[in-house]
Order: structure tokens, then C-alpha cells, then sequence
């Protein structure tokens, strides 16, 4: 199964879990910014809700050009201030309905500014790897 981990970060606390994730998944961590090496069977999706709890237009501007062609499903983590995910925002941000979308996230807390700035924390990342192996498990048994 071809994986992939892309992710945006501001502070630091996102590029903590798509790390985590990424080492999970035997995978580089990339940015948003970096280009696809696709088709992906499977891609996780990172980033935080910023102002008025909303994902960075980088994020979103990257989740709204992928295709089918590009990744068949995707699955989505946070890290958030007050634990709030963005899974249904880049649900809602796929612009190709052939995408789906494993039916549950990873939320942890991140850090902003001077709040939470031990987040997250080792367990926090040991859980986000946990996470992305429990994905490629389910849909490895589906394939």
C-alpha cells in the first residue's frame, strides 16, 4: 500500500504528530508545500484550526486540489489548543467526491502561543502512531 503523510504547521505541534505518524507508516513526513509522489492508496491529512477555528488556507488549498487520481482515501489528525478537530473541514474541503474518508481522526492537544507548550506531549504522539496503525491495518484488511 502506497502511503503518504502531508501536514501544515505553524507552531510546531502538527509537524510533532505527522512525524509520529509518518515513522508509524514507514513514510516521510511532508509539507503541503511539498509536491505530490503519488497516486497514494492512502494519505494522512494534518494540520490545526487557526483563526475563528478554521484551517490554514495552506492546508486547505492543498486538500482542494487532490484527485482520485491523486489518493483513494484520506485520514485526517490535529493537533488543537483545546482538542478541537479539523476532520470534518477537510472532509468537507475534498473537492473529488471519489475520495474518502477513514471515519475517524486523531485530535491531540498542541501548544499556542504560551498555552500548552508541552503538547504534544510523547503519549500524545505514541497515541497518533498508534492511530495511523490502526488505519492501514482496517484498510488492509479491506483491500
Amino acid at each position: 500500500m502506497k502511503i503518504a503523510v502531508y501536514y501544515y504547521s505553524k507552531g510546531g505541534s502538527t509537524k510533532k504528530l505527522a512525524e509520529a505518524v509518518a515513522e508509524a507508516a514507514g513514510v516521510k513526513a511532508r509539507t503541503v508545500d511539498e509536491p505530490l509522489e503519488g497516486p497514494y492508496e492512502l494519505m494522512f491529512i494534518g494540520g490545526a484550526p487557526y483563526i475563528a477555528s478554521q484551517v490554514d488556507p495552506h492546508l486547505r488549498d492543498f486538500v482542494k486540489k487532490l484527485t482520485a487520481e491523486d489518493v483513494k482515501e484520506v485520514a485526517v489528525f490535529s493537533a488543537s489548543n483545546w482538542k478541537m478537530s479539523i476532520e470534518r473541514q477537510i472532509e468537507h474541503d475534498l473537492a473529488d467526491p471519489e475520495i474518502k474518508v477513514f471515519d475517524r481522526g486523531y485530535t491531540a492537544r498542541g501548544h499556542m502561543g504560551g498555552i500548552n507548550k508541552k503538547h504534544p506531549t510523547p503519549e500524545e504522539c505514541a497515541e497518533a502512531a498508534e492511530y495511523a496503525k490502526k488505519v492501514i491495518a482496517a484498510l488492509s484488511q479491506d483491500q
